[in-house]
């Protein structure tokens, strides 16, 4: 049996992340970008690649510079991001282990950890509780031989994170302003009938990578 909890809470953190571009994120922003620059200032003194706070400065620029339901709620958008937050957990991977396989034991407790540290940065604070606990029934139900072993690969990680980015895009969809799906190229904002049609779209990749998992989940 195949279980997906570490890619279902990316998707959860994930589908929080575009509304950081609100004016009340700027201080979390603020605070990211300063970080950044400290893991970078670190990790270059100790002759480590800098590249995982160059990652965490150019991500917390993007919020910045971006208008509320603007780029981070683009299509373009969700990829750049899917790309940088993809690129934060396998230049932290890598820069603890040379082995970037994500099924190892000791490389899925510090993909836990830096989830764990997602979350407290990107969800609510009255959810972020709720998402931790849950984190911590997953890892005793693994220990104690409840669930099987975790099975995750890079892939699956791009995808959780995209999925949850596209969500939040979704649903911002359905509500009267709609989203501007294509900026900074267009400003027109597209609502429901765009947002069905992102769905019939994710659904189509998820079977394309994924389709073992399709007929699995079939079967349930």
């Amino acid at each position: 049996m195949f279980y997906d909890p570490l890619a279902i809470a990316l998707a959860v953190i994930s589908a929080n992340i575009p509304d950081f571009d609100h004016e009340f994120k700027r201080n979390h922003v603020i605070t990211m970008i300063a970080l950044g620059a400290l893991i970078s200032c670190f990790l270059y003194f100790l002759g480590l690649p800098y590249y995982l706070g160059l990652v965490i400065i150019l991500l917390g620029c993007i919020f910045l510079v971006s208008s509320h339901r603007g780029f981070t709620h683009s299509i373009l958008g969700a990829l750049v991001i899917t790309v940088f937050l993809a690129l934060f957990l396998f230049f932290a991977i890598g820069l603890s282990s040379y082995n970037l396989d994500f099924n190892s034991s000791r490389n899925l407790m510090i993909l836990l950890i830096l989830i764990i540290a997602l979350a407290l940065l990107f969800l609510n604070k009255r959810l972020s509780p709720i998402f931790l606990v849950a984190i911590a029934i997953l890892v005793v139900a693994v220990n104690t031989g409840l669930i099987p072993p975790l099975k995750i690969n890079l892939t699956l990680l791009v995808f959780s994170i995209f999925l949850g980015l596209c969500s939040h895009i979704i649903l911002d969809s359905f509500t009267p302003s709609g989203v501007k799906a294509f900026s900074p190229f267009k400003d027109k904002e597209y609502h429901k009938k765009f947002g069905v049609l992102l769905v019939l779209i994710i659904v189509a990749i998820f079977v394309l990578l994924f389709p073992n998992k399709l007929l699995f989940y079939l079967n349930l």
